[in-house]
């Protein structure tokens, strides 16, 4: 008899397909939005926000490019702020996990409805999981107040990806997959949604790497992307809880997920039989730790976490914050495990 199990799917609504970002405005409007604050990060990121207000009109409530990575505690504030001076009654996030992940936060204090206009492969626009930082330390919880009400993948605003950016947060998303194949949480949807977001990265996320102009293949890692964030409507584990740790440091999020992912994996696959089946046959490899780990030496990613600032004398400290979450599926992690992850990873 399958275990038991509880399947909480937030609704949201997906408008999929290449020049889709044209009806934001429409989209806008279907969810009663009349001051739409758009939410992005300065440099290129304000130039696409720029766009998505003026595709807005009427329904514009301007521009905040300030998003930044594990959305700092000023940054949320500043945020807050710049959405009740415009009296903002939605928000659009233009952009990667920074500009999603900042929307997340206001959205969470007002209540603001959230439209996300995602350029890259995280997935976080389907989760409920929000985080800030502070110092050394990220926070991060669940609430879905903060999941985006639409999303909207154009595949047109990924062409100008760069490598290094589009397999980064692929892995991102790819750690998504395979944590969920694990976590107790896990329902029969979201071991599909894993398997399946698994089987489109492994076939295409290459071709995109190889050529960012490849549309096909990016519109095919932003439905895998959709599915991997859909995995995590159930819960983390080791690996997005190491991850949140170091995050704490200022590591870069999608290139820390990278680094870790297959040495979280070999640790845990040991213990894990199922999800080892699955990834094996998604990923076409009777080592799946294996192959995560040659994906992360072929595509233009850090390999190691000292090449991402991640300083030696700081293991102690992260490893006695991940044993001090109990984590105990599919396998407890104590102190000495996680400092061995972190010094095989650094």
């Amino acid at each position: 008899m399958p275990r038991f199990f509880i399947h909480d799917a937030p609704a949201q609504r997906v408008v999929f397909g290449a020049g889709s970002l044209a009806r934001v405005a429409e989209e806008a409007g279907r969810l009663g939005i009349a001051r739409a604050l758009v939410i992005a990060t300065p440099g290129s990121g304000a130039r696409l926000g720029a766009q998505v207000a003026a595709l807005l009109g009427g329904r514009s409530a301007g521009l905040h490019a300030q998003a930044v990575i594990h959305v700092p505690r000023a940054v949320a504030e500043a945020g807050l702020a710049a959405a009740g001076a415009a009296r903002a009654d939605g928000l659009v996030a233009a952009g990667g996990g920074s500009a999603i992940g900042l929307a997340k936060i206001i959205a969470r204090d007002t209540g603001l409805a959230v439209i996300a206009v995602p350029t890259t492969y995280s997935g976080s626009e389907a989760t409920p999981i929000w985080g800030t930082s502070e110092g050394e330390r990220k926070t991060t919880g669940r609430d879905p107040k903060v999941v985006p009400r639409t999303i909207i993948y154009d595949p047109e605003l990924t062409l100008a990806l760069p490598p290094a950016v589009t397999a980064a947060s692929a892995m991102n998303a790819i750690a998504h997959c395979v944590e969920g194949l694990w976590v107790p949480e896990r329902t029969p949807a979201t071991v599909a949604y894993a398997t399946e977001a698994m089987r489109r990265f492994g076939a295409h996320l290459p071709r995109a790497v190889a050529d960012g102009a490849d549309i096909e293949a990016r519109g095919e890692c932003l439905l895998a992307a959709w599915l991997a964030g859909a995995v995590l409507t159930g819960g983390t584990g080791l690996h997005h809880k190491l991850a949140h740790v170091l995050g704490g440091y200022g590591l870069p999020h999608a290139e820390t997920h990278a680094i870790i992912l297959p040495h979280v994996a070999r640790f845990n696959l040991a213990d894990a039989g199922e999800a080892h089946e699955r990834l094996a046959a998604a990923l076409g490899s009777v080592d799946p730790a294996g192959e995560l780990a040659a994906m992360v030496q072929k595509f233009p990613v850090p390999r190691r976490l000292r090449d991402v600032g991640f300083d030696a004398g700081k293991i102690d400290d992260a490893a006695a914050q991940v044993a001090a979450l109990a984590i105990t599926e599919p396998r407890p992690v104590s102190v000495d495990d996680a400092r061995g992850i972190l010094s095989a990873a650094l």
